[in-house]
């Protein structure tokens, strides 16, 4: 759209596309109400005040209009549907603009991966703008599908400038403190490209955090206390207040935020699954629960729309004025804030929670599968644990955090073998290397509460190799054996029985079906794990016990994982310190 077209309709002269009239416009710049029309032109808000002539005109009858809602950064394979599915699902509840880093695709799929995400948006009625992963692989302590070097980036960045618009969360702090090479260079190329630098700091503090930052890193949304996220604010950071499935931090971080610092805050989701966005909301579910803990609503909305725009540079977005995207969600009031409308490019896109516009982007023939699981040959035995000493390290799961603990406990031995403890709440943890079909490790995990079965998964941040957990092998196996039959995605298996699964056809992440089916299958999956005795949320906890960038205690296809040095452990503890990991 040209400027010549665009102010004449500003200026009266020239009719509107569309008017929404009888608006109460939330002005994110000076946090007051205003009344009047807003006048519409292409993509674009024209200008607001008196403006009548118009093609088409929209009674707004009293209501406010805020501007769309934009989320600062996620990982739509979290979702488990695809690109255009998540946009069906988040679009009804008025995000309008995500930051979405496609490393997991990615870390599975490499360039291939990236690409698929990227043309899979291109022309959707979202806004996706990308993160460029920095890292793939994650760690040298695990097997990932693929490697996104320097030279990827350079190739990337020219080929789509526009959609490009940061470098994905650097993970590797202790990379970036020892001025690894391959890092650095990444970071070099993005800011000499003038995109942000997405950081991943969980705990980094002092000289540190400092030393993290030089290297021009701008954002984190790892905080988990009030006093870690007002340091990092101190030193120059954005701070992404994070409320996922799995990690839950608005409530501890909130505290933070006042009317001096509040434009160095934003809300993003991170990793929030499918069945939390239907039941509860996306950005809309953060600013309501932010408002719910005292928080003004209009530094909520900024925090959910202008204070990420501009971190990103996103010069047309975040706001209602005149030249920005006509980007809009109507509401009925601000603390409630229930959804009448959503408006994307001047076209209603959403009335009261349902899509009334099509989904067609500018790909349409994109794959259905993409990727493909190749396993160790493994069999029952593969499952068993032989016993090397009667202490072992068990990993800790805490439900609504992604750290894990470092146990020490007494192991549950017959036979000579090392089995799961139900009684105890301890877990087999299995890991097979999906890529390149070496690697197999075990462990053992306290706190997913299962009594019975197991469950076997392709989602496993960040390599995403087959994680099952189990307190019985044969289920186990099963499970594993049907994870390799659906070349990828989830699998619930009781006395022998498949009790639920998910099908995950790209990648190993992601379902080619609709949304509403995908939905049915998660909510079929999380009742058989509540039928295996578990009465939390384990799912999503589950797809992060192989992160081994977030402390303290994690396990890869290598084995398990000291995170914070950085090695590999033994699982057994004797003065020996028998190792008994990858095979």
């Amino acid at each position: 759209m040209k400027i010549r077209d665009l102010v004449p309709v500003a200026l009266g002269t020239q009719p509107a596309d569309t008017i929404l009239r009888n608006a109460r416009i939330v002005n994110v710049y000076t946090g007051r109400i205003e009344t009047g029309n807003i006048a519409l032109f292409r993509k674009r808000i024209a200008g607001i005040g008196d403006y009548e002539d118009a093609r088409e005109t929209i009674d707004i009858r009293g209501h406010y209009v805020v501007p769309g809602l934009i989320d600062a950064h996620l990982h739509i394979e979290s979702s488990m549907v695809s690109p255009r599915e998540f946009a069906r699902a988040v679009l009804s509840r008025g995000t309008t603009t995500i930051i979405a880093d496609p490393h997991e695709i990615t870390n599975v799929l490499g360039i291939d991966g990236l690409d698929y995400m990227i043309k899979s948006t291109e022309g959707i009625p979202l806004n996706v703008y990308i993160a460029l992963p920095s890292a793939v692989p994650a760690t040298s302590l695990e097997t990932a599908g693929a490697r996104l070097g320097p030279e990827d980036m350079v190739s990337f960045v020219d080929k789509y400038p526009q959609r490009i618009i940061a470098l994905g969360e650097v993970m590797n702090f202790p990379g970036v403190l020892n001025t690894d090479n391959e890092l650095i260079t990444k970071i070099e190329i993005l800011r000499h490209k003038y995109k942000k630098i997405d950081g991943h700091a969980p705990g980094l503090s002092g000289k540190k955090l400092n030393g993290y930052i030089a290297a021009f890193i701008r954002s984190d949304h790892e905080s988990t206390s009030s006093e870690e996220a007002l340091e990092k604010v101190s030193r120059g950071m954005q701070i992404l207040i994070r409320e996922g499935t799995a990690a839950k931090n608005l409530e501890a971080l909130i505290k933070a935020v006042d009317i001096s610092n509040h434009i160095f805050f934003s809300f993003c989701t991170d990793d929030r699954d499918l069945s939390d966005i239907i039941r509860e909301g996306h950005i809309d579910f953060l600013f309501k629960k932010a408002v719910k803990l005292g928080l003004d609503p209009i530094i909520a909305l900024r925090m959910a729309t202008i204070n990420t725009a501009r971190h990103y540079n996103l010069r047309s977005m975040g706001a209602i004025a005149p030249g920005y995207k006509a980007d809009m969600v109507v509401i009925d009031n601000l603390k409630d804030f229930n959804i009448e409308m959503v408006i994307k490019d001047s076209r209603v896109v959403a009335e009261h929670g349902r899509l009334v516009a099509p989904l067609g982007g500018i790909y349409e023939n994109m794959p259905a599968r993409i990727g493909k699981v190749l396993l160790p040959d493994y069999s029952l035995d593969t499952f068993k644990i032989p016993a090397l000493s009667s202490q072992i390290r068990v990993i800790g799961m805490r439900i609504g955090d992604l750290y894990t603990d470092s146990l020490k406990l007494e192991a549950r031995i017959e036979n000579g073998l090392a089995l799961a403890d139900p009684d105890r709440d301890i877990s087999k943890v299995v890991v097979f290397g999906r890529h390149d079909g070496k690697n197999v490790s075990r462990a053992f995990a306290r706190g997913f509460g299962i009594k019975q079965g197991a469950i076997a998964t392709t989602v496993g941040h960040d390599a995403h190799n087959l994680c099952a957990i189990g307190v019985d092998d044969r289920d186990m196996f099963a499970a594993v054996k049907r994870v390799n039959e659906l070349n990828g995605g989830i699998v619930s298996v009781i006395n022998g029985q498949i009790k639920a699964e998910i099908p995950l056809p790209i990648a190993g992440l992601m379902s080619d079906k609709e949304l509403t089916e995908v939905v049915g299958e998660l909510e079929e999956m999380k009742k058989a794990i509540r039928v295996m005795g578990s009465r939390k949320d384990i799912l999503m906890i589950l797809h992060f016990i192989q992160l081994a960038v977030i402390p303290e205690l994690k396990i890869t296809d290598q084995g398990l994982v000291n995170v914070l040095e950085q090695r590999i452990v033994e699982l057994f503890i004797g003065k020996d310190e028998h190792r008994y990991g990858p095979t």
